[in-house]
């Protein structure tokens, strides 16, 4: 066998092999685990059990001691006076309520059934038996049997009360079937424990004999021989049914695999001229033909990759110098125009105004200069040339480029200076593209006005944050991690170039940007390390 016909014949016997393997282990992980659960399990049925015996001894005892019924019963005895009360509905309801599901009440001296509360046929009959069994056992638990069947069979409690030459013996029990009430299925009443039965208590008649073993059966052992029996069987004739189909599949693949290998290598090696013969004998037809039209695809491909990268690369210079040159332009467009309108209406300010704006358009020349020049090497960033700066300087410059728009951008600044390590010129740019993004989506949300920007500053013991927050119609929810990746934009016109840019000036200054939207409010929030 070749080396691909064993790994073909070994995969199929692993493929057959795992599920019953898997199943094995499975089985025995659960019977290990089965075995401290059926311990806690028994463990809890014992504590079952326990709380019956106690419920039995505290109900016996109480109608003893302190029943009222049992008093007047045992007074109309002694003084042989007939009673008034209804016995049977009163036991009946006793029983009840001490969560009893048998109660006699019996004359001590004439061995008579007085009342009963779980069956009053048998009112008026002789319980002498049950009389003598009780003062037997005495203070303890005895085995009942009035019949054959698990319903016939009780577990009780006796106590007899004496007065005035009068005796009443109240017997209260449970049902065999009541001690297994937590669990039927796992808790049995046997007579003889076996080695898959975990005792929880034993049951013994008035003069101590065994009357049985209250047991916790696992159902897992009744499974296994036979379950682990037909899983070898399975296993077996899986292994044998992938032998035969990995012999026959290896005959079928073997030549056409081995020269499509060879083809694949002398592609992986560079040489794309290799072709297979289509049509020839062992090989498929249709697989030759896509694998030489791939060849060929891969030829073509090569070339246009070479000539696509040189004008890719002048394309992305001029995409990012063009979304770069766009930011600047903006706000002394702004500029200008604030300056021809406080012209216009002579305002008093004009001067003030004349010389903001300015001073504006002047920062914007120089930034629009750096960048170019930076651009020039390659469209790459100026690397951040931190200087301690004041951000209520630079936070008002970029907010008041936009505050005479249709949009209303307000900020909210702190009463003290916000002072941290940054290129004021890089900060500015970032302030511009988030201001200008915010400013879009405000107006796109809100075209007949209602459209907010706010721009909020403050500061962290080792941070700043700036955040921009618009109410805007918000980002979707699957493009909230692309925002920021190059070329990534959901404008018209937009080259995707800005948050990318704005995400590395940040990056560069050792911060980053949180970004939170719904409909109605997106937040950026820009946090720059002091």
């Amino acid at each position: 066998m070749t080396s691909l016909s064993t790994r073909v014949v070994v995969l199929f016997a692993l493929v057959a092999i795992f599920p019953i393997a898997l199943t094995v282990v499975v089985w025995f992980a659960m019977a290990t685990w089965g075995g401290g659960e059926t311990n806690r399990e028994a463990e809890l049925a014992g504590r079952y059990l326990q709380e019956l015996d106690e419920q039995r001894k505290v109900a016996v005892t109480a109608l003893c001691r302190d029943d009222l019924v049992v008093d007047r019963l045992l007074t109309s005895r002694s003084e042989d006076t007939p009673s008034e009360l209804d016995y049977d509905r009163l036991f009946r309801g006793a029983m009840r309520g001490a969560g009893l599901q048998a109660l006699w009440i019996l004359d001590s001296r004439s061995g008579e059934v007085i009342a009963a509360g779980h069956e009053n046929q048998i009112i008026g009959r002789d319980g002498s038996a049950l009389i003598r069994q009780g003062r037997l056992a005495g203070e303890r638990a005895f085995v009942i049997t009035l019949g054959e069947q698990e319903h016939q069979k009780f577990v009780g409690r006796a106590c007899t009360i004496e007065r005035g030459g009068a005796g009443v013996t109240v017997v209260g029990a449970h049902r065999f079937t009541d001690l297994r009430a937590l669990d039927p299925d796992r808790i049995l009443v046997v007579d003889q424990v076996s080695h898959r039965d975990l005792p929880i208590a034993e049951l013994v008649d008035s003069e101590g004999a065994a009357k049985g073993v209250v047991v916790w059966r696992s159902g897992i052992d009744q499974a296994a021989p036979p379950l682990l029996l037909w899983m070898g069987c399975v296993a077996l004739l899986a292994l044998g049914l992938a032998l035969l189909f990995g012999g026959y599949l290896n005959r079928w693949l073997q030549s056409s695999v081995d020269e499509l290998t060879e083809a694949a290598t002398r592609i992986g090696a560079g040489d794309f001229a290799t072709t297979l013969r289509e049509g020839q004998p062992g090989a498929f037809h249709a697989t030759a033909t896509a694998f030489n039209r791939m060849t060929r695809d891969l030829r073509n491909a090569q070339e246009q990759l070479r000539q696509t990268e040189r004008v890719a690369a002048w394309q992305d210079i001029a995409k990012r110098l063009a979304h770069e040159l766009k930011n600047p332009l903006s706000p002394i467009r702004l500029s200008i125009e604030t300056l021809r309108k406080a012209h216009a209406r002579s305002k008093d300010d004009f001067d003030v105004l004349f010389d903001e704006s300015t001073k504006t358009i002047l920062q914007e020349v120089e930034r629009l200069r750096q960048i170019v020049d930076e651009f020039s090497r390659f469209a790459r960033l100026p690397p951040p040339t931190l200087r301690e700066t004041d951000l209520r300087e630079i936070v008002p410059q970029a907010v008041s480029l936009y505050a005479s728009g249709e949009v209303a951008v307000s900020a909210e600044l702190p009463g003290h200076p916000i002072r941290a390590q940054v290129d004021a010129d890089q900060i500015t740019q970032v302030l511009h593209n988030l201001l200008q993004n915010a400013n879009d989506a405000a107006l796109n949300a809100h075209p007949s006005g209602g459209g907010r920007v706010r721009v909020n500053l403050e500061e962290g013991l080792h941070e700043v944050r700036i955040r921009v927050e618009d109410n805007g119609g918000g980002i979707l929810d699957d493009q909230v991690d692309l925002i920021f990746e190059p070329y990534f934009t959901d404008k018209k016109r937009g080259t995707g170039l800005g948050l990318a840019i704005t995400s590395r000036i940040v990056t560069e200054h050792g911060g980053r940007i949180d970004v939170e939207s719904r409909p109605g409010k997106t937040t950026f929030t820009v946090i720059i390390p002091r």
